[in-house]
């Protein structure tokens, strides 16, 4: 894998489930190690390909590809839970960081799965960050998926890459560009791997009660401007952990294509200073100015 140099990769077999991980970067001694989620239909090199190369140069980076079969049960195609998932991680952490916390970093459907790591195993995860993500499909989000799955079952393959492309990226990002440009990425667009088994488990998604569980400092990312999980998702996610900060980046739900710095920043310095003990602070910018829960 190019993403970062010296980047290894590994698999790790879960019940005869096999999960891809990409282990490299430049981790001070003992520190603990990030580990990236992507979201749903993503991959590290498309997910993280900005994201991953910054974290690299500061921290040890271990990016986890999910698989889309279910490690739980006997029955490989049973609909895919987020426990399943869950163990997917929890597997990949015992074998490549056995008996050291890490700092847990999930996207969009990956934040559900780091706070299901979270409530199950508190003892693996020394910190939390949740990226674009939601603690519960309401119908709101449920009929932009079922939008999501009719186009998928269509012909019409130009209309699901522009459902994508409007509820993904944010205005300022859009406009950016020339309309050729949008064309092309239109035409570009394909569906990621495991797409339709993790689009079936989002539309049924609820790790509210797990919230509840999680004692490991969090940090909670949205974006202004993300139309498909919306930035009032994160405030629910915030609310719901007892030792958590919420920071708001300007982007749409792409945040770690439309402003990877930011997010690199917001992740870097949460990382490496130590969490107090307050509640529900806000990182104001990304800066760590003495704020309830974090101190600089």
């Amino acid at each position: 894998m190019s993403i970062y140099p010296g980047v290894t990769n590994g698999a790790v077999g879960v019940a005869g489930v096999s999960v891809h991980y990409y282990d490299g970067g430049h981790g001070a001694d003992g520190a603990p190690p990030v580990v990236l989620i992507h979201g749903t239909g993503g991959k590290v090199d498309t997910h993280f390909f900005t994201v991953y190369p910054m974290l690299a140069s500061r921290h040890r980076v271990i990016g986890i590809e999910l698989s889309d079969q279910n490690c739980l049960g006997t029955d490989r195609q049973a609909p895919l839970t987020v426990e399943s998932l869950a163990q997917q991680v929890r597997s990949v952490l015992e074998r490549v960081v056995p008996n050291q916390a890490a700092i847990l970093v999930g996207y969009s459907l990956g934040a559900g799965v780091a706070v299901e790591v979270a409530a199950s195993w508190p003892e693996d995860v020394a910190k939390l960050v949740l990226l674009n993500g939601w603690a519960k499909t309401d119908n709101a989000l449920r009929l932009r998926l079922a939008l999501w799955q009719r186009l998928r079952n269509s012909e019409d393959k130009d209309a699901l890459a522009e459902l994508m492309l409007s509820n993904v990226y944010g205005r300022a990002f859009l406009n950016a560009r020339s309309w050729d440009d949008i064309v092309q990425l239109r035409d570009a667009y394909v569906v990621g791997p495991g797409s339709d088994r993790q689009m079936a488990l989002n539309m049924e998604l609820d790790v509210c009660a797990s919230l509840q569980k999680v004692v490991a400092p969090t940090l909670v990312i949205g974006s202004t401007y993300d139309q498909l999980i919306p930035f009032s998702y994160s405030l629910e996610l915030v609310g719901g952990i007892e030792n958590a900060a919420l920071a708001e980046v300007s982007s749409g739900h792409g945040s770690v294509t439309e402003r990877p710095a930011e997010v690199f920043r917001l992740i870097d310095q949460f990382a490496r200073h130590e969490a107090g003990p307050a509640n529900s602070a806000r990182f104001e910018d990304g800066s760590l100015k003495q704020l309830a829960g974090f101190q600089s």
